[in-house]
């Protein structure tokens, strides 16, 4: 775990292959999704796709923080990478459990209407993991060490 809080960008960097394995995995997998009187119909593999460029991205700001030679403050850290843990599982469940016709399979069906609520709320930890990283980013690379 000390290694994690040292250098995030390996834990970031990490999880690139990850959701490039789930994107191959998971090519022919579309996800209906409806707002109001629209229907959008999105590829699984594209979600997993710009996820690991958005985790690659995660990863080169603290690798250019860490090059810069600047310290990142170890509380942000840790909290950014807790609650990117906690967004993203219940979007990797979700991931896992659709077939390639775009449904979920019937035991796990359940257990995802159940998860929806997660969903929204590991929605709102994105959000919030996204501003605790911008936080960080430009407090370690701008203000002054001794």
């Amino acid at each position: 775990m000390k290694k994690f809080i040292s250098k995030p960008h390996l834990f970031f960097f990490g999880l690139v292959p990850l959701f490039i394995i789930l994107g191959l995995i998971k090519k022919d997998a579309l996800m209906d999704v409806n707002i109001s009187y629209v229907y959008f119909e999105l590829a699984i593999s594209t979600l997993c796709y710009l996820s690991a460029i958005f985790f690659s991205l995660i990863g080169l700001n603290y690798f250019s923080v860490l090059l810069s030679g600047k310290k990142l403050k170890k509380g942000l850290t840790i909290t950014h990478i807790i609650l990117q843990l906690i967004a993203f599982i219940p979007f990797i469940y979700l991931i896992i459990s659709i077939n390639n016709d775009g449904n979920i399979s019937s035991d796990s069906k359940s257990l995802v209407e159940k998860l929806v609520l997660f969903l929204f709320i590991g929605f709102f930890f994105f959000l919030l993991s996204i501003l605790i990283h911008l936080i960080n980013f430009f407090s370690s690379l701008f203000l002054k060490t001794k």
